[in-house]
């Protein structure tokens, strides 16, 4: 009987059984943040200039530089491991040219400037030693390639250019040569050499002042092997049209002959290319 009552009470009190509740719903995952590269300029500028106030030399580095974003913030302190390996990328590349920078003699010319005037002051009558850097970058894939102009006036003839260049991929974070994004890089530096030459005796037969004459009479003996070497020894980049290549002035031919400078479009190096070589220059 108070087994039958204690129900009975339990139902007059309108006593039901809740809801097993749902398991809460996990919170959205958020949105992948979007890493993107700059490449910005690090000038350097500097001036020497005597006791009297006469200038001996200027000094103007427009170094190429760096930088991340993340969803469009410049990166300073890394906040998340994907700004982390931005940033390390950022530090491999800038770090690079840094070294270039401090690899120079630019010390050592001002203190000959100095030591120069002291001596020969009418040598800095009318012009003053300088050294220039200059650069153009082109991003292509994930790639930046960078064509450098190394400009210097140290007393003596002449002034010089030397050129110079640098292929980064951001996916390795690695500096390469273009033969590493072919799928047989010995046959692909010799077809650009190849190439090279083509273009060079087409261009002496075209012009009047080399009439008669063949590669072999302008270009050094060894010409062919430094053609073979374009893309470890010399200037090598890439932009919009195609691979450009520069020897600076004495590397092929006399200073007089200046620097020669050959451009091949993409459309003749196409066969050529790697998988990933495409992948890294963005012609998939």
């Amino acid at each position: 009987i108070l087994t039958l009552c204690l129900a009975a009470a339990l139902a007059g009190c309108g006593i039901t059984t809740l809801p097993t509740p749902e398991d809460p719903e996990p919170p959205a995952a958020a949105d992948p943040e979007e890493i993107t590269y700059e490449v910005t300029t690090d000038p350097h500028e500097e001036t020497v200039h005597a006791e009297d106030g006469t200038l001996l030399m200027t000094v103007s580095f427009q170094l190429p530089h760096l930088q991340a974003y993340a969803d469009g913030t410049l990166i300073e302190t890394p906040a998340t491991p994907a700004q982390e390996e931005a940033m390390a990328r950022v530090n491999t590349f800038n770090e690079n040219f840094n070294q270039w920078r401090e690899s120079g003699d630019t010390a050592q010319s001002m203190e000959d400037a100095k030591s120069l005037y002291q001596s020969f002051p009418d040598a800095f009558s009318n012009t003053s030693y300088c050294e220039e850097f200059t650069y153009t970058a082109y991003r292509t894939g994930s790639l930046i390639s960078i064509a450098a102009d190394y400009y210097s006036y140290l007393g003596g003839a002449h002034p010089n250019d030397v050129y110079f260049s640098w292929n980064f991929d951001l996916d390795s974070s690695t500096f390469l040569t273009i033969p590493e994004l072919a799928t047989d890089p010995q046959a692909f530096t010799l077809a650009v050499a190849d190439m090279i030459e083509v273009q060079a005796g087409e261009r002496f037969a075209s012009e009047p002042e080399y009439e008669g004459l063949s590669i072999s009479d302008i270009y050094w003996d060894n010409y062919r092997e430094t053609l073979e070497k374009w893309s470890s020894d010399y200037a090598a980049s890439f932009d919009a049209d195609g691979l450009t290549v520069i020897f600076s002035a004495y590397e092929l031919a006399s200073y007089a002959n200046g620097p020669q400078e050959f451009h091949i479009p993409y459309a003749a190096l196409d066969s050529y290319w790697s998988d990933s070589g495409r992948t890294v220059l963005g012609l998939d």
